[in-house]
């Protein structure tokens, strides 16, 4: 199955218009995919790829979230960071409204990690299983490559972007099409209009990332089955992040991939795929 099954759609939901990416058979279970927020992120870079794979047993919806991509920015934007994931609840909340979908499986990637834990914490009853990838959402320093990346906008040279992109994977120089990645997100981060609020945005995360962090006593409360994957080379969240989510989640599992950085769902998608497509229940487990 091809990238030609995937469709494009402006879909509004509680007055806010995602751009999204939509692909595999409504009446099947639906999966929400939710990216991260380097300069430059949006849906399709985080995703495109392997939802020809999940399209195959799965109803997938991947938006880009407010203030990344194409979505539309909300007038006056927000000014904190957490002000920002607050919209983006909105925002998932109601394109699934849209789509008419009452409860969907959910993955979370770096910040849509801590985006995917608030959804849980403020709507338990719209998720059923869940699977956070390399995410924020606890406790841990910032690694040099992290204040890098929320200094980019400061110096948003093509060198210092190449860089960033760099240090996100485990071995860039075998990473196949990060040249490609390289220039594709840099035109994007750096598109006069995108830089506009971007910059504001990736601002207000160097000042208040921290209060992402959710506390003990919100995840022990939170019931659903939880599937942890994390890069043992991830340089810009360290692996004490979803140490500290499995500690504190009532029902968890943590993988350590090897020979993998930031973005596990383009270096170990051969691992990563059959043990997600388990979780959401399309595999028995029982089964190669």
């Amino acid at each position: 199955m091809g990238s030609d099954v995937i469709r494009e759609e402006k879909i509004e939901g509680r007055g806010l218009t995602s751009h999204t990416m939509i692909a595999g058979d409504p009446e099947k279970p639906a999966v929400l995919l939710l990216h991260g927020a380097g300069p430059g992120a949006h849906a399709a870079s985080n995703w495109r790829h392997l939802m020809p794979d999940l399209a195959e047993n799965f109803f997938v919806i991947a938006p880009d979230l407010i203030g990344f991509g194409q979505s539309t920015i909300p007038d006056p934007f927000p000014d904190n960071v957490m002000a920002w994931i607050g919209v983006r609840v909105e925002q998932c909340l109601g394109l699934m409204d849209a789509l008419e979908i009452d409860s969907a499986h959910i993955v979370g990637n770096s910040m849509g990690g801590a985006l995917t834990l608030q959804l849980l914490s403020e709507t338990p009853e719209r998720f059923d299983k869940v699977i956070l990838m390399g995410s924020i959402g606890a406790p841990a320093p910032r690694t040099p490559e992290l204040v890098r990346l929320l200094s980019f906008y400061s110096d948003p040279r093509p060198a210092r972007y190449r860089q960033l992109m760099h240090s996100f994977a485990y071995d860039a120089d075998k990473f196949e099409g990060m040249e490609e990645i390289v220039s594709s997100r840099y035109q994007i981060a750096t598109d006069p209009a995108v830089m506009s609020i971007a910059s504001k945005m990736i601002d207000s995360m160097k000042v208040g990332i921290e209060t992402l962090a959710m506390p003990p006593s919100i995840l022990g409360k939170l019931p659903h089955d939880v599937l942890i994957f994390h890069g043992r080379q991830d340089r810009i969240v360290p692996l004490d992040t979803s140490l500290y989510l499995l500690e504190h989640l009532q029902h968890a599992e943590l993988y350590v991939l090897d020979r993998s950085g930031h973005w596990s769902q383009l270096e170990r998608w051969d691992i990563m795929r059959p043990m997600l497509e388990r979780h959401f229940g399309a595999r028995d487990w029982t089964t190669a």
